[in-house]
């Protein structure tokens, strides 16, 4: 009998959003998901296939647009769920991997566009010596630094926080994607992914 409430309290507190409003925001954001992944493969394959657009800073474009489209393949669609479903059904190994697409798609914009200010700081305060300092080869390995980083610091920050946790700790919703947080790490990800970035 207890597990039977249980299951009936936790039908009660499912929530599964179907109004109006919810289903207009739905709409609208798959929109915004389709458009974000349709630019940015326009500015991917721009970069890409022309030759004469293999500058530092385009490729620092491209390293945006490539974690830009990102969220609108992974990070979007998922979130688009989750607003008209607030339960899980795609399992413990997928909720993880959304999880680290999702940090790392942020987290790779956040630093494409930390490399993209210098890139520009530069430019501007030492122009005569740019093309010296500032080169494909080494913007590319900046890249490739900088994107190792953050997934390195990704999966660092979901193995230190205990994976996910068992969504019972936080919600009657059964098979919900939760991730605890440790107060620790909150203080971690103040510091690497805005005060460091802003100095």
């Amino acid at each position: 009998r207890e597990a039977n409430n249980q299951s009936k309290r936790l039908r009660d507190d499912k929530k599964v959003r179907t109004g109006p409003a919810y289903i207009f925001l739905f709409f609208f954001l798959s929109c915004v998901s389709v458009f974000t992944v349709f630019l940015n493969l326009l500015v991917i394959i721009s970069i890409s296939h022309f030759k004469q657009l293999h500058t530092p800073t385009n490729l620092l474009i491209l390293s945006l647009a490539v974690a830009d489209l990102l969220v609108g393949m992974f990070v979007m669609p998922v979130n688009i769920m989750q607003l008209i479903d607030s339960c899980w059904y795609l399992g413990e190994m997928a909720c993880t991997v959304s999880l680290v697409v999702s940090f790392m798609s942020a987290s790779g914009s956040l630093c494409s566009l930390v490399l993209i200010a210098v890139d520009r700081y530069i430019a501007v305060t030492d122009p005569l010596l740019y093309s010296m300092k500032i080169t494909v080869c080494k913007t590319v390995l900046l890249i490739i630094i900088g994107w190792s980083f953050v997934l390195f610091y990704i999966l660092t920050c979901l193995y230190s926080n205990d994976h996910l946790l068992s969504s019972e700790i936080f919600t009657s919703c059964y098979g919900e994607c939760v991730i605890y947080v440790k107060y620790s790490w909150v203080l971690v990800d103040l510091v690497v992914c805005f005060l460091a970035p802003c100095t």
